[in-house]
């Protein structure tokens, strides 16, 4: 690599860090904020619960049509700068729907339907970007430490926009404060356009460097790889994670009756726990392990709602929610570097978009299965303590199945029966059994 790529590489690097910063912060501000921004609006908890869930079905359906060959024609920086503007654009409308105090759910899902559609599509040409600019033997310690400024990012913008809409709340101008807050996120987005317009290469593909795969090819080979089989294993996975997902906001906010400094706490130490797992995770995951870490992760993801069903002490849920974190961040992590390795470069646009249709057409199975088997049992707080425990086994059933890993060989290890009951995998597994160095991997290193 020359001295000039080399410099090149270290600002897109530089620049890819600011941008997470943005973006997560917005996240933080805006995104985590949707739903209590529908609940504030006076729509019923059950929709607000779905308003977080159909328009990312929306937007997945759009992204689709990002990857054809109208789309492709254009450099990946101009495809990012496209959708960013979009994302942008979108947030106008939500500042008018809280200025206006309109209450209308429909209006809302089409606005936040557009803002997914940019953001989705954002992520196959970023994801191609990501694969040109960062080596590959970079790759776990740059999204390590990328991720570690987003949570970061993210944990600050959920204190802002808690602290100000707590206080709102008490002067009675809760909807004025989400005004100003979706305002601050239009300049995130406006820094976030500067930046990748500003510090990133133009990436123009030459001809056949990227190659289109047909939706049906990719359905019909999906049980026939190994790719195949982890696709839709997580596609299953979410399914049943958001069986429950969605409703744990409208269950703290509705029923818990927490406050917004209560809800944010909660929120806040959930991206703390990402923060301390991708630092772990940056100092002791070795790749070959990355098929195990996702195992593991999984199976601490199945325990949360079961543990939420299990108590309402405020104190217990900060831990539960930190720990629900930690998990999170080692799935995004093994799922990334997963399909780094087992997606072709030439195919990586079409088969991550795919794959993000998949994994959000299962969030939203599973939210309106969710939502279902809650209309047939009372509006009380009882069902949704039957609903985190449906969860919980569902999630636990679809593990059985996972591919790449000996699931017998490796229960032992991800179950510590001498903490909390033997109901969460222990902490110090995320470094013991899968990241600790054993004889073999010293002799090797030194030679």
């Amino acid at each position: 690599m020359s001295k000039t790529a080399l410099v090149s590489t270290k600002q897109h690097m530089k620049a890819s860090f600011r941008d997470a910063s943005y973006t997560s912060l917005n996240i933080g501000m805006t995104e985590s904020y949707f739903c209590a921004f529908m609940l504030a609006l006076g729509i019923p908890d059950v929709v607000a619960g779905l308003g977080t869930v159909v328009p990312q079905f929306i937007g997945v359906v759009f992204q689709l049509f990002s990857i054809r060959s109208f789309f492709r024609k254009y450099s990946l920086k101009n495809r990012l700068l496209l959708f960013l503007s979009i994302q942008a654009i979108s947030m106008l409308p939500l500042i008018l729907i809280g200025w206006f105090k309109i209450n209308s759910t429909i209006l809302i899902m089409g606005v936040l339907g557009i803002y997914w559609a940019s953001l989705l599509s954002l992520n196959p040409p970023w994801n191609r970007l990501m694969g040109h600019t960062v080596p590959a033997k970079f790759r776990l310690k740059f999204f390590s430490i990328r991720n570690q400024f987003g949570q970061l990012s993210v944990f600050a913008g959920l204190i802002t926009s808690g602290l100000l809409l707590f206080w709102a709340k008490g002067h009675e101008i809760e909807l004025s404060v989400y005004v100003g807050i979706f305002s601050l996120g239009l300049l995130l987005k406006c820094l976030s356009i500067y930046e990748v317009k500003k510090n990133h290469n133009d990436y123009d593909l030459a001809p056949g460097s990227e190659h289109r795969v047909r939706l049906r090819d990719f359905l019909s080979s999906i049980r026939k790889t190994e790719q195949g089989k982890l696709i839709l294993f997580l596609f299953f996975f979410f399914i049943t994670v958001h069986f429950s997902a969605p409703y744990f906001n409208p269950y703290m906010l509705g029923k818990l009756k927490f406050n917004y400094i209560e809800y944010m706490a909660i929120t806040s130490v959930a991206y703390f726990g990402r923060v301390f797992a991708y630092r772990l995770l940056q100092l002791k995951a070795k790749s070959k392990h990355i098929n195990k870490l996702l195992l593991f992760s999984t199976m601490g993801i199945t325990t949360s709602p079961l543990l939420w069903s299990l108590t309402q002490r405020y104190e217990l849920i900060l831990l539960i929610e930190f720990l629900s974190g930690c998990y999170w961040a080692a799935f995004e992590l093994s799922t990334v570097l997963l399909y780094y390795q087992k997606i072709d470069d030439r195919e990586r646009t079409s088969i991550i978009t795919y794959i993000s249709f998949l994994n959000t057409t299962g969030m939203v199975i599973g939210s309106l299965l969710g939502a279902g088997f809650m209309k047939l049992l009372p509006e009380n707080f009882d069902s949704y303590l039957s609903l985190f425990a449906t969860s919980t086994l569902l999630r636990f059933l679809v593990i059985l199945f996972a591919p790449h890993v000996n699931f017998k060989g490796q229960i032992p290890k991800l179950l510590n029966l001498n903490r909390l009951g033997g109901m969460i995998p222990s902490l110090g597994g995320l470094i013991k059994p899968f990241f600790g160095r054993d004889s073999k991997d010293s002799d090797s290193e030194k030679k």
